[in-house]
């Protein structure tokens, strides 16, 4: 198949929405005479605005397919002001729409810069992204338009997806350096100012707000439990290693220090995990979920897996101790486990309901 006899889609988009807010106008936008107009009323609404440019670029680009004799469409897609992840569902679901209206075989994506071009992994997962053209504002080379230009990005960071950053970040800096420097500490600025920069790229990379935010919404008990138990588990971790390096030489007494280590981990990592998974029964519970005897299980185990690495440790120290009752023990907590999860998958009210059958 030649390259001309595919169908190809011009498409921008306009993450932040600033045409839907500007214009009052709902995306998804399809057909150039659609988009033409908006783009016009755009640009008289917002002639500043660096997406009134991209739309007409994409204009432009899509009459020069045209011509080239190209079969093509053009739409705009938009997300939302606030960003985000729903911003990227919202323009996932108005792709969609016009992926159904016009059968493409690739995108060429239009936009204004970084920030838009951020989903452009969730276009790729539904239709190839042939090229990518971002369009670049000139502009004029005076001191007095570098400071117009300065202000509008000035006022363009009061928006709420980058205000957060932008300005709440060097806000908490300043604050943190004046603390320092009223408590005669200011020659540990350095170090804060390295934390609390360090703390936000790491939760912004990871995204572990918007985690956080989903993991709440989802189940607050659970969230709570979770953070408690990994606490837990990361004092125990330190506490067994602190302990261990105190009682023997590492690593010249391995075993010995592995057998410390884990007598004087296992109590309180079995708290911390008990935690977790009393704090997922109980929402479980809540929810009348009737899986909730995963969780009885796994704790009735977590009481023999305790026991088995107490009784483990002096084995892991001198070879020649007795194994027998570390096998009673682990015999013991099979056989117990097996017989609860068999009682749990006869007793009705543990069983997952089947879904029903359509009558024929």
């Amino acid at each position: 198949m030649s390259l001309k006899s595919k169908r190809v889609l011009v498409l921008n988009v306009d993450k932040d929405n600033d045409v839907g807010v500007a214009t009052g106008v709902r995306t998804p936008l399809i057909g150039r005479d659609k988009v033409a107009s908006v783009a016009s009323l755009f640009a008289i609404k917002s002639p500043e605005d660096s997406d009134t440019n991209s739309i007409f670029a994409a204009i432009n680009t899509y009459d020069s397919l045209v011509q080239e004799g190209y079969t093509c469409e053009i739409a705009v897609i938009a997300g939302t002001e606030e960003g985000g992840f729903k911003a990227d569902v919202k323009v996932a679901s108005e792709l969609e729409y016009i992926l159904k209206a016009f059968q493409t075989d690739g995108v060429i994506f239009v936009s204004d810069g970084a920030s838009d071009e951020q989903v452009i992994p969730t276009i790729q997962s539904k239709v190839p992204v042939i090229s990518v053209k971002r369009v670049f504002v000139q502009q004029e080379k005076s001191v007095e338009e570098t400071y117009v230009l300065f202000y509008r990005y000035l006022k363009k960071l009061s928006e709420p997806q980058l205000s957060k950053v932008a300005l709440g970040v060097p806000g908490i800096l300043v604050l943190a350096v004046v603390a320092l420097y009223l408590s005669n500490l200011l020659n540990y600025a350095l170090l804060a100012s390295g934390v609390i920069v360090g703390s936000v790229l790491i939760i912004k990379g990871f995204n572990i707000d918007s985690s956080l935010r989903s993991a709440w919404s989802e189940s607050p008990i659970r969230l709570i439990a979770s953070v408690i138990g990994f606490m837990m588990c990361l004092v125990a971790i330190y506490r067994g290693l602190s302990l261990g390096l105190q009682g023997a030489i590492f690593p010249d007494q391995l075993a010995k220090f592995t057998s410390l280590v884990l007598l004087n981990t296992i109590d309180l990592l079995a708290i911390g995990l008990a935690i977790y998974l009393g704090g997922s029964l109980v929402a479980k519970y809540l929810d009348s979920s009737p899986t909730i005897w995963h969780q009885i299980v796994s704790l009735v185990s977590l009481v023999f897996i305790r026991q088995i690495v107490i009784e483990a440790a002096p084995i892991v120290a001198d070879p020649n101790t007795s194994l027998i009752p570390i096998v009673v023990i682990s015999a013991l907590g099979v056989l117990v486990c097996a017989l609860m999860v068999i009682i749990f998958s006869m007793t009705p009210r543990f069983r997952r309901k089947a879904p029903a059958q359509p009558k024929s």
